[in-house]
């Protein structure tokens, strides 16, 4: 599933699509992790970046996957715990969060992405 979000946009209407997409594969747990990783993924975008971006879900056998595309070339850099920063921390969250992350640069800006592992390994509601 693919969803487009502006600059500046809240993360709260995509969490919404995302929790909707996402609620048949996960448990109830493993769907506030996987909420926790579209809101640092998308608000890297909407702060760091001058434009938009496209929110990419994809859900497998026990594992999802959530990518956040955008337009910048720069890539996100983890930083260090600071007491004294406000923020920053996002992506020390997901790397706790998920079990692989990464960034793939494309001509036309870079790709975000996070897998989380699932104790489902079908949809529920899903015939054995």
């Amino acid at each position: 599933m693919r969803w487009s979000f502006a600059h500046g946009e809240p993360a709260g209407p995509l969490r919404r699509c995302a929790q909707a997409a996402f609620a048949p594969w996960l448990t109830p747990d493993d769907l506030d992790d996987a909420m926790v990783v579209v809101s640092e993924l998308v608000q890297n975008v909407t702060q760091h970046t001058s434009g938009g971006g496209e929110l990419v879900l994809v859900a497998e056998a026990r594992t999802v996957t959530i990518e956040v595309r955008d337009h910048s070339p720069v890539l996100p850099e983890v930083q260090p715990p600071d007491a004294h920063r406000l923020g920053g921390r996002g992506l020390l969250l997901v790397a706790g969060i998920t079990v692989a992350w990464g960034v793939r640069p494309e001509e036309s800006g870079k790709v975000v992405w996070a897998r989380l592992s699932t104790s489902a390994a079908e949809p529920a509601g899903a015939a054995a």
